[in-house]
């Protein structure tokens, strides 16, 4: 039984399939369970399953807004994965906007490693030391929704010019997106069935975004979708 779909964006300790998978690549087995050992992307063919490691292609710079992993924990807050060369530094006051008595709370209630984040990039320095926050409106932790994973380079062609393709996907679909300039797409949507349109939609941008009328041909595809639905 799979617990996964193929491309989705997976964290240490997810829990992936279970039974007899064949594993290839960054998963582990514990009894019949198969689990991820590294944030990546799941790939299943068949009987085998995979974890790609995210690999660093989007270079982090003032005034991005991302989608992030917690990775890690430490004194004073949580390291990010950013699907990047560099991970993001978040402190406990940039995500709280208040100082903490950090002898006198544990801030694992606020995130924890495997957390899904929608952060700002706060700060890069000339070590490429990359500062976080996410303490305003917007920002923060992410709850349910489905996080997929597209190639950093394509991101300006899913948001279109002035909005268009976002808007198409969110206005034909009915799902509600947020785009990190990092490559991650948040995707929330009350019927499963066209969240994983949109997941569709935002491959076929990746694969064919060097191509014109593209916004037009997935705005059919949705609607095609929709109306097999019954909507």
């Amino acid at each position: 039984m799979l617990h996964v779909q193929n491309r989705e964006l997976v964290v240490p300790g997810q829990l992936l399939a279970e039974g007899g998978y064949v594993i290839r690549q960054g998963a582990f087995r514990e009894g019949s369970r198969i689990y991820s050992s590294v944030v990546g992307l799941a790939d299943l063919h068949g009987q085998e399953i995979r974890v790609i490691p995210l690999q660093g292609r989007y270079i982090p710079k003032r005034g991005d807004v991302v989608i992030g992993v917690v990775i890690d924990t430490h004194y004073s807050g949580w390291i990010l994965d950013l699907n990047s060369p560099y991970v993001g530094n978040l402190f406990v006051s940039d995500l709280l906007r208040r100082k903490v008595d950090l002898m006198r709370e544990d801030i694992s209630k606020y995130l924890d490693v495997g957390d899904v984040l929608v952060a700002q990039v706060k700060d890069v320095d000339e070590l490429m030391r990359v500062q976080l926050e996410a303490g305003e409106p917007g920002l923060g932790r992410v709850e349910g929704g489905k996080l997929v994973e597209i190639s950093p380079a394509k991101i300006p062609r899913v948001i279109g010019r002035k909005g268009s393709m976002l808007n198409t996907l969110q206005s034909v679909s009915g799902c509600r997106l947020k785009v990190g300039q990092n490559g991650r797409v948040m995707i929330w949507g009350d019927d499963q069935r066209m969240v994983n349109a949109v997941v569709e939609a935002l491959l076929m941008i990746e694969r064919e975004a060097h191509t014109s009328g593209l916004t037009d041909r997935v705005r059919a595809m949705l609607e095609k979708l929709k109306s097999e639905g019954g909507e």
